[in-house]
Order: structure tokens, then sequence, then C-alpha cells
């Protein structure tokens, strides 16, 4: 096993003083196996998301309990479960991943958060939106919204009585990833809606027709249970793999330059150092990723 690795990491006098992995023959037949294994892993990941897919423990009733928390240590009412929220919340998280889009609004601008509240039947004059992606459980989901001034102030705003949520895993972007959508309603004042982001407050009229992210424009199934979670976590086991590979590329060429320059081995190939700041980066780029986003 030694002299393996030493044949593959290690350049020496029997693989012409160059690391074996470095050859070139070795880096197309790793990039092709990567390409390779990048289309299995979509492929098996599209049909089997049992078996390849994303774990995730996130509920409605976790998101409601931490926001309540939150209203209650800044001295607000809480907020009550409201199902045509919910419905509309999974009709946005829905339209975006049909549309594949991550926004407040669609691409074209023709429907708006207001709009899916409408189609559930929730006859609002405050409604409110925060948007979150790419966590795996609800505290960290709500502990990144309160981080965001615009996101904390529609949790705590007085002006919201009732809220829903979805939960919604699916592709966005060529991602595997979980949309949490959240909204917020009330029924009490003048006709004004916000959303989390720092635009101004809208008007919004409620003779506009109602819009649907289903076809048939009938509600959205609830998933009030949370899906089984799959045998290999996609996200996980990708960055796990891309920091082991990327870690014995940048050993390779470490070693590779130490020792070429110890011994003044004469070569003419490219620069080790360049490659070794590009893998550097890669890997880097891979370890800090961060997890989840909120909009």
């Amino acid at each position: 096993m030694f002299g393996f690795l030493k044949h593959l990491l290690i350049p020496h006098e029997k693989n012409n003083h160059r690391a074996k992995l470095l050859h070139n023959s070795s880096l197309a037949t790793i990039l092709s196996l990567f390409l390779i294994l990048n289309f299995a892993w979509y492929l098996i990941s599209a049909l089997r998301p049992d078996v390849l897919g994303v774990s995730y423990s996130i509920s409605e009733s976790e998101l409601l309990e931490l926001v309540n928390k939150e209203r209650g240590q800044n001295g607000r009412a809480p907020l009550t479960l409201n199902p045509q929220l919910s419905d509309a919340a999974r009709r946005k998280a829905a339209d975006m991943l049909e549309k594949n889009y991550w926004a407040h609004f669609s691409p074209d601008g023709s429907t708006s958060p207001w709009g899916f509240i409408r189609a559930a039947g929730y006859n609002y004059v405050h409604a409110g939106e925060n948007l979150a992606r790419g966590f795996t459980d609800s505290s960290a989901v709500v502990t990144a919204w309160m981080a965001s001034q615009s996101h904390r102030d529609n949790i705590l705003a007085d002006k919201y009585r009732d809220v829903g949520f979805a939960i919604v895993p699916g592709t966005l972007n060529g991602e595997e990833t979980v949309l949490i959508v959240e909204m917020f309603g009330s029924s009490v004042s003048p006709f004004i809606a916000t959303v989390s982001s720092n635009e101004e407050v809208k008007q919004v009229s409620t003779e506009s027709a109602p819009l649907s992210s289903s076809p048939s424009g009938t509600a959205i199934e609830n998933p009030t249970k949370l899906l089984a979670a799959p045998k290999i976590d996609s996200r996980i086991t990708s960055r796990a793999i891309s920091t082991v590979g990327l870690t014995f590329l940048a050993f390779a060429f470490i070693t590779d330059l130490v020792i070429v320059e110890r011994k003044k081995i004469p070569r003419i190939v490219g620069h080790n150092l360049d490659h070794i700041i590009l893998i550097v980066g890669f890997l880097l780029f891979v370890i800090l990723q961060r997890s989840g986003s909120i909009l």
C-alpha cells in the first residue's frame, strides 16, 4: 500500500520523477471519471431521492414555535398558524421550483407573493414574505432570519397576526436544496404589503386576478410529515468527496514542488505553484461554502 501511494503521490525515479497522479494521462482519467460520476450523481438523485437526496429536519410546528419565541422575547403577541397562508407559501415554493428562480417576484415580474396569498383565499390587508434555502434544521433557519434586519422586522412586526410556512425539497438552478417560505398576514389595517427587502412599501389592489402555482389553481397538498432522510445526503457527501480529492491533488503538487526544488530536478512542465494556488482556492471555496441563504 505504501509503495502504491508513493508511486501515486511522490516523485521518484520509477515514475520519471513526477507523481503518477500528476501525469497527463492520470489527470485526463480523473477528469473523465469526474464527468461520468457527476452525470450518474445527478441521475440517481433525480430518480431515487430516497437513496441520494437532501437530508433535513424542518417542520411547520418547529418554525412556528421558534418564531413565536422570538416574538415573545421582544414583547410581541404570538402568531397563529394559518392554513391558507401555508397553502400560499407552498404555491410560492412550487412556482420557484417550476420556473427556476430565487426571488420574491418572478423573473418576468408578473407573479408577486401577494398573488399566491390571494389565490389561497386569504383576504389580507398586511402581508409579508421571508425566504430561505439550503438549511437543514428549523433553528438555523430562524437564526438566519433574525440576523437579517429586514427579515427580523417581518418576524417581529406588530401588524401581523397570522403566519404560514412551506418546506419543499427540490432542484433549483441545478442544485438540490430545500426551500423554506414564510408568509405573514393580517386583516386589520389599510391595504399595505411588504417584503423582506429594502424596497418601499407597496400598495396592492384586491381587484387583481388570483395567481396560482398549480395548473388547476387548486390548493397544493400540505407536507406536514417530514420526508424520511435519504440513505446518502448528497450535499454532505459531495462536499466530502470534493474535499478529499482536492486535498490529494494539493498534497501531490506540494510534495512534487518540494522534492523537485530540493533535488534540483530539471523539468519542462507547468508551474506547480500556480496549480497549488488554484487547487487551494477551490478547496477553500468547498470548505467555506455556506450551507444556506435567505432572501
